[in-house]
């Protein structure tokens, strides 16, 4: 009886369980919009542009500039002069002792080509920083994806290096019973010791990994994930073809657009360049106030006028190609976003390829271990087989077991991975993440995590949870 209540609990501990659910995706796509670095270096970079367009808007508006001064001179300068009244002469101040002077100047631009183009540039600018918000959230949620699976496959590990452990230790109870029997050699029973202290050793590294990779998404998003983890059974159905991820789509990509808008702000800033062989026009009015009244007598002196300038200088030329160079640069770079967007839809479609053929093949690897591992256990139980049979189907079956886990992990991020690549709804995978395609095995779940968080029993069903707002 003790033998097979042993065999039982090591055929568990091989087997899938359930655990507690991790945070979902989604929350920590969500948490890094406000506390990742580069999305609030991004998100302030575009609000500081927002600021310096309506700095270029004020330069169109009255500027008023107020001056004053006092002079002491050395002499003081006065004429008298005939008034229409002989016996009453008019003394006029030409320069006082203490002199007192204030202008008022007023000046409102009228035609300044090179005003109204830096207000486009500054539009430009502010569209291109809102455009880099999206392509920097982009590269942000894929680094995310990736270090979330990362936690996902590493929980997944330490679970199954705990089982493998418990399994070790009971095979080595059973060795001990036997050894103590007389049927089983001391060689057994040291080999049985050791597959126990290499079974911690697996949890050592496990706990190291998991710990790496908690920190790295913390960094990432500012959330830390919790311990724990749902079944995640992939889906092995294929994706679609790869057309319905590029064609038409390409531009849709964040970090297209985001290439597409500046170079829409560098023409408009080759053609600001010409606005230097244009001339000005502006207005100002002003009120001078002097106790140096001179022979007009007056405190307060009012003037208005109209002022047109034009410069004409030769640097002007070069600048106007350089900038035209740059227009033709930021060109050069949408055509390369695009590429690089091809690139990485395309990539991303043969990893999801792969990664199916890796989790098939995983999950009959796991499948046979398991068998083999239960045959070899039953031999030795019979006598008909030796210990190290049992350590070696044991380990195999502890590697089928993690790299099925690895396997299921690199499938759902993959998965994840194309439709973040492609500019897609990540709801277009929550079918995906889960088994359920007619003829599968139940015992395809993985012990990792859910892409959402569940009240529910382990096999309910994950969802994935995007963020509100998502462009996606």
């Amino acid at each position: 009886m003790s033998r097979a209540l042993a065999l039982l609990a090591v055929l568990l501990a091989l087997s899938p369980g359930r655990a507690r659910a991790i945070q979902p995706l989604g929350e920590f796509l969500g948490a890094a919009r406000k506390y990742n670095h580069d999305n609030r270096e991004a998100a302030l970079t575009a609000r500081q542009r927002e600021h310096q367009l309506d700095q270029t808007r004020w330069d169109f508006t009255p500027t008023i500039n107020a001056t004053a001064a006092y002079t002491r001179n050395q002499y003081e300068v006065k004429v008298t002069l005939p008034g229409a009244d002989p016996s009453q002469p008019l003394t006029r101040t030409i320069t006082p002792y203490n002199q007192l002077d204030a202008q008022l100047t007023l000046t409102q631009p009228i035609l300044d080509i090179g005003l109204v183009r830096n207000i486009e540039i500054a539009r430009a600018n502010l569209a291109s920083g809102q455009a880099r918000i999206a392509a920097t959230r982009l590269q942000v949620e894929q680094s995310i994806a990736e270090a979330y699976f990362q936690v996902v496959a590493a929980e997944a590990f330490i679970r199954a290096a705990h089982e493998v452990v418990q399994a070790a230790t009971a095979s080595l109870e059973i060795v001990q019973k036997r050894a103590a029997a007389g049927v089983a050699s001391d060689l057994d029973r040291r080999r049985a010791e050791v597959e126990v202290e290499r079974g911690n050793k697996s949890i050592a590294d496990a706990d190291f990994n998991l710990e790496i990779a908690r920190q790295r998404l913390v960094s990432l998003s500012g959330l830390a994930p919790e311990p724990g983890e749902l079944e995640l059974a992939v889906s092995l159905r294929p994706e679609p073809p790869l057309a319905n991820f590029v064609d038409g789509r390409i531009d849709q990509v964040a970090s297209v657009r985001a290439a597409t808008v500046e170079a829409h702000g560098a023409d408009i800033t080759a053609r600001s360049a010409s606005a230097a062989f244009y001339p000005t026009l502006s207005a100002s009015a002003g009120e001078r106030f002097t106790n140096a009244t001179g022979f007009l007598g007056k405190y307060a002196i009012a003037s208005a006028s109209l002022n047109l300038g034009w410069r004409f200088d030769l640097a002007v030329i070069p600048q106007l190609r350089a900038a035209r160079i740059q227009a033709e640069l930021a060109g050069v770079r949408v055509d390369r976003a695009r590429q690089l967007a091809h690139d990485q839809i395309h990539r991303a479609w043969h990893q999801v390829k792969a990664a199916l053929a890796r989790a098939r093949a995983a999950r009959s690897e796991r499948d046979t271990s398991r068998a083999a591992f239960k045959q070899a256990h039953q031999r030795y139980e019979a006598g008909t087989g030796i210990f190290l049979e049992v350590t070696q189907a044991e380990r195999d079956a502890f590697s089928a077991q993690i790299s099925l886990i690895q396997a299921n992990a690199d499938l759902a991020h993959a998965r994840i991975a194309l439709r973040l690549a492609a500019g897609r709804d990540l709801r277009e995978a929550e079918a995906l993440l889960h088994s359920a395609d007619p003829g599968e095995p139940a015992d395809n779940a993985m012990p990792g995590a859910s892409i959402a968080p569940s009240t529910a029993p382990a096999a309910t069903q994950p969802t994935i949870a995007v963020p509100a707002g998502d462009s996606r």
